[in-house]
């Protein structure tokens, strides 16, 4: 059986909602100062898909022009566990999700066990995107990508980009403590009219996680982070970081959300005092979760 590996941004009906979830990626050097303003032109942006099926994951990363840099399993260089462009816009390989440690096909799969009446066994790894096939650069990305749940399709043509800005002012790098404003923005809307986030978490590079946003799009702690609120347009949503964080041995903060990209209006009638109410006591949360989506909707993973 071929499942559509959770690559943690996702439905059908009468076509008035078609939505097209996507997977974005900000990664963040918690640092003493914060940078200039960068350009969006020429964006580093690449799309991640991946699939599972009889203990191989299947990954394809897709660019926005020409590619010559080096994508792999983090800390894992070997040639079982990377591929390097070759000048064309798109890369793939496969990884043995059973390998064992020591193998030399083993690039650091992740096992996890999840709860619920139907115990399932996760696998998952952390994907290095590099600009540049042998230095490591600011621009580089980073994706958690996990096997073992339920995929949806893609919009492959979409691009979405996570943006932080600091008094109006975009920023690559964030100062400990300091309030930011983070923007999921659609570059190539589509004909989009709304966009929705939810299931966000923040990882650092032990896979040490904590969620943000909850599958519903509602904060796990209104003291850290608001909701994600949709532009006029329907092209962004935007949401306050009340105070920049940090893992305790590590200054590299990652953050993965899902973004619902919505041809009509989004749905989106969530109460989010209720659902922490309704919530309390309920399992924690799994990395890799899908977004919860309404009827008559259609999502795709990014």
């Amino acid at each position: 059986m071929t499942t559509q590996a959770h690559t943690t941004p996702k439905m059908s009906a009468a076509r008035s909602q078609l939505l097209a979830a996507l997977l974005i990626f900000a990664s963040l050097l918690v640092s003493q100062v914060a940078t200039q303003d960068v350009s969006t032109q020429n964006e580093f942006a690449p799309r991640v898909t991946a699939t599972c099926k009889s203990g191989t994951m299947n990954i394809k990363v897709k660019f926005n022009g020409p590619y010559t840099g080096a994508v792999h399993a983090r800390d894992h260089r070997n040639a079982a566990c990377m591929a390097m462009g070759d000048g064309s816009d798109a890369v793939g390989f496969s990884i043995n999700l059973l390998a064992k440690q020591g193998a030399p096909d083993y690039c650091g799969v992740l096992v996890s066990n999840v709860s619920g009446a139907n115990r399932t066994e996760e696998r998952s790894i952390q994907l290095a995107v590099r600009v540049h096939k042998t230095l490591e650069l600011a621009d580089d990305k980073f994706y958690v990508i996990t096997c073992g749940k339920s995929g949806f399709g893609r919009d492959d043509n979409s691009h979405v980009i996570l943006k932080f800005f600091e008094n109006e002012r975009r920023v690559r790098e964030t100062v400990y403590g300091h309030e930011y404003k983070i923007r999921a923005e659609l570059t190539k809307p589509n004909g989009t009219y709304g966009v929705r986030v939810a299931n966000c978490f923040a990882f650092d590079k032990k896979n040490v996680t904590i969620q943000l946003i909850d599958e519903r799009g509602c904060p796990k702690d209104d003291n850290i982070i608001s909701r994600f609120v949709p532009s006029a347009d329907g092209h962004s949503a935007e949401a306050t970081l009340k105070s920049m964080f940090k893992f305790p041995e590590d200054s590299e903060v990652h953050l993965q959300c899902d973004v619902i990209q919505c041809y009509g209006r989004c749905m989106d009638d969530e109460d989010c005092k209720q659902i922490a109410l309704a919530g309390a006591g309920a399992v924690g949360f799994s990395k890799g979760g899908s977004a919860k989506l309404g009827p008559n909707e259609e999502g795709s993973l990014a």
